[in-house]
């Protein structure tokens, strides 16, 4: 059977994995959900990386285990075991797990060395001989003290009261008690005897700092010195509103809280992936140069690092055209290895920064040296010029490979992914149950004014060129972002391709990994370019794509992609398809100051609503809905508060007034995402269910067609139709 939305959802998710400091194991988690017992589980495992498609062994399986990092020498791992509102701190040795045949027995053989008041997450350790400096973030309170819900005044009332902005972001509403970086360290009194020496040290105390940055901050938000003396973290800066500027510093602050953090750089635009040189003598850090512009390019910066804190600061590569995401340094200190997007793919880079001048820093150009599918994660191994980078493509979850930065050679480590699913070993690098890299490929067409668009297009696995298959054509968010070789959990081309349609996925105006200008001219032109580059690719497809049965299509996209769902449907493009999906899309773009980022819309629409209206008014989806007829399906939860609820709403009244064929799914307990998997499921029987009504498709989700329920489907309540099982999961109206 085809490659289904229960493969997809029950699949393991891999986290990157971490090398030990001896450069044999690598360290990971799988997180797995059972349709059958409704249950997730969480395990932690370590690879063989010293072997072709090395050898797996499991640490633990247990949830409340939240992560783990290798301690140092010694193959010693410590990990966070959360137990309700409070967190542990467990220390164990991974040498002996060949023989180790119960989970109780590993537990046995660990040792707890310290309990924390509160909730903790964010565990990052650098060892130093004996010792061993760790951080940890957690929110604290306005003493100083790491929170405790035991600690916490008790509350007779659910009321709010906020005198600034932000009030909500993301999916939560702003607490009283900010997160804090709090530091430590572990000694070790004797071969296997460890403990935390006094009490931790909260390096953000007296300040109105936050860090990690919310709402998706971790590790990568910080980093400590080879010494252990110093942390270097992100945060936003105080001074200015949080919700209509991106300006972030990278601050340092010695480890013990002997003085208050200070900023490294100059103020500019948002910062990121702030890393100590192995030597301690240099911090390399990336900075957009535009404050309130989520999306401006990375630029690379690296500064002398010494106790005074006094940093002379000269930026490298500042000629090259892509913006990295994330950055750290080769073992020797003298290159810097970097991920970035770059033509639909997300590349390693390597750039070497020997001594030179600063104008011959500014001239140099980074190599790639692994341009296959997409890295999201990379760490040097040992004191070696290899790196273990985690990736993922369109027809593949999350894998392994080493790439050595001289050769730029690639080595598999596929078997984890293939041990834990399961599923047989793969023919080639890339691929997994069943897929094949066959099945994709991309391709340019011309768009506007001169520029050449890229897409990706993503056939079904049993795909014949001599037949006719319905297009799915893909409307990316963002609107800076980009669809690349990588998989998503969310919008995978490869489950839906694997119904029967051929999907294809644009990256028009405004996409990312194609240059600063290109991703910069979808500025107060929402409905303008990026809807030509679109309509030009639909065209484009129509002419040159004989298996590609234009006349039997569907458009879906989410945020943004939902805003350009609402667009089309008023403009002619929209008549082109049979039906549309539109996943938290913006309907009324005047309506858009109820959102949280308020920088967002600032920057795209050139400024605020009450000087700029016009702008807001160019591009309003609900200025054209008497021109809307085509079916659409709406979905929009509840804790989206980037684009809140009520935008759907809207729509969905729109259509219904008008009588146009249509259906709304929404989740009260989701975000902007869809997140959890019973809900996941829900999202892909409704979408694929819908679609298939009007290409007249059958719809596999795993194990059935439609019109035949899995065993595990989640029940529905009925209103206004006929009655069936009972549960408060789904409303079907």
């Amino acid at each position: 059977m085809a490659f289904g939305v229960r493969d997809l959802l029950g699949s393991p998710r891999l986290s990157p994995a971490v090398p030990n400091p001896a450069g044999t194991l690598g360290l990971f988690s799988a997180s797995t959900y059972s349709f059958e017992k409704h249950d997730s589980a969480k395990s932690f495992h370590i690879v063989d990386i010293t072997v072709t498609d090395g050898k797996v062994t499991k640490l633990w399986d247990d949830k409340t285990i939240t992560e783990a990092a290798w301690l140092g020498s010694g193959d010693f791992i410590t990990y966070l075991k959360t137990n309700g509102t409070k967190s542990e701190l467990w220390i164990a040795k991974a040498k002996s797990v060949d023989f180790i045949e119960h989970v109780h027995a590993l537990h046995q053989s660990a040792q707890q060395v310290y309990t924390f008041p509160g909730a903790v997450s964010n565990l990052k350790i650098r060892p130093l001989g004996d010792e061993f400096h760790f951080v940890v973030s957690a929110p604290a309170f306005k003493d100083g003290s790491m929170y405790s819900e035991d600690a916490a005044p008790k509350k007779h009332s659910t009321g709010r009261v906020y005198t600034s902005l932000f009030v909500r972001h993301w999916d939560e509403w702003i607490s009283e008690y900010k997160s804090n970086l709090f530091s430590g360290i572990i000694s070790r009194t004797k071969l296997e005897d460890f403990n935390v020496q006094g009490d931790l040290k909260n390096l953000l105390h007296g300040t109105s700092l936050e860090a990690p940055i919310a709402p998706f901050g971790g590790t990568g938000d910080f980093d400590i010195s080879p010494d252990g003396k110093h942390v270097i973290f992100l945060s936003k800066d105080p001074k200015q509103d949080l919700a209509q500027n991106t300006a972030s510093y990278v601050y340092a602050v010695p480890s013990d809280a002997s003085s208050k953090p200070t900023a490294i750089n100059p103020h500019h635009g948002a910062s990121s992936s702030p890393r100590f040189s192995p030597d301690g003598s240099k911090v390399v850090y990336l900075q957009m140069r535009e404050n309130g512009y989520e999306a401006d390019k990375n630029e690379i910066f690296i500064t002398d690092f010494n106790a005074d804190y006094k940093f002379t600061i000269t930026q490298v590569a500042a000629k090259w055209d892509r913006s990295p995401a994330s950055v750290i340094w080769s073992a020797n200190n003298n290159y810097l290895y970097m991920i970035a997007e770059d033509i639909g793919r997300e590349k390693v880079f390597t750039l070497p920064i020997m001594s030179a001048s600063p104008e011959e820093y500014s001239k140099l150009d980074p190599k790639v040296i692994f341009d296959h599918f997409s890295a999201n994660e990379m760490f040097v191994i040992a004191d070696t010029e290899t790196l273990l980078v985690s990736a993922s493509s369109l027809t593949s979850p999350t894998f392994y490979v080493l790439v050595d930065a001289r050769k730029s050679t690639v080595q598999s480590l596929m078997s984890p992914l293939m041990t834990l699913s399961g599923v047989e070993s793969a023919p080639e690098l890339g691929v997994w149950h069943g897929l094949s890299r066959k099945q994709v490929s991309d391709f340019f067409y011309p768009g506007t004014d001169g520029y050449d668009v890229h897409a990706w297009m993503v056939k079904p696995s049993f795909f014949d060129k001599s037949k006719k298959y319905p297009l799915l054509f893909f409307i990316h968010g963002g609107p800076q972002g980009a669809w690349v070789d990588a998989w998503s959990y969310r919008w995978n081309p490869a489950v839906m391709a694997e119904q029967g349609y051929v999907v294809v996925a644009l990256n028009p105006t405004g996409s990312t990994g194609y240059g600063k200008e290109f991703t910069d001219r979808i500025q107060d032109e929402w409905g303008g370019r990026p809807y030509k580059d679109l309509e030009m690719g639909f065209d484009y497809i129509q002419k040159n794509f004989e298996f590609i049965d234009t006349k039997n299509s569907i458009a879906a996209g989410a945020s943004y992609g939902g805003y350009m769902i609402n667009w089309i449907a008023g403009q002619p493009l929209g008549k082109k398809f049979k039906a549309l999906v539109c996943h938290d899309g913006i309907f009324n773009t005047i309506n858009m100051y109820a959102t949280e980022e308020l920088w967002f819309i600032n920057h795209d629409f050139k400024g605020q609503i009450f000087d700029h209206r016009h702008h807001f008014e160019r591009w309003n989806p609900i200025g054209h809905v008497s021109n809307w007829s085509t079916p659409m399906m709406i979905i929009h939860s509840s804790k989206d508060y980037r684009i809140p609820i009520s935008e759907a709403l809207a729509a969905f009244n729109v259509l219904q007034i008008k009588g146009i064929k249509s259906k709304f799914l929404t989740f009260p307990d989701e975000n902007h995402w869809v997140l959890k998997p019973e809900n996941s499921l829900v999202w892909h029987k409704e979408v694929l269910e819908w679609m298939a009504e009007f290409t007249g498709l059958k719809v596999n989700i795993g194990d059935t067609e439609t019109g035949k329920p899995a065993e595990s489907a989640p029940e529905m309540v009925v209103v206004g139709g006929h009655a069936g099982p009972q549960k408060q999961d789904i409303l079907t109206v």
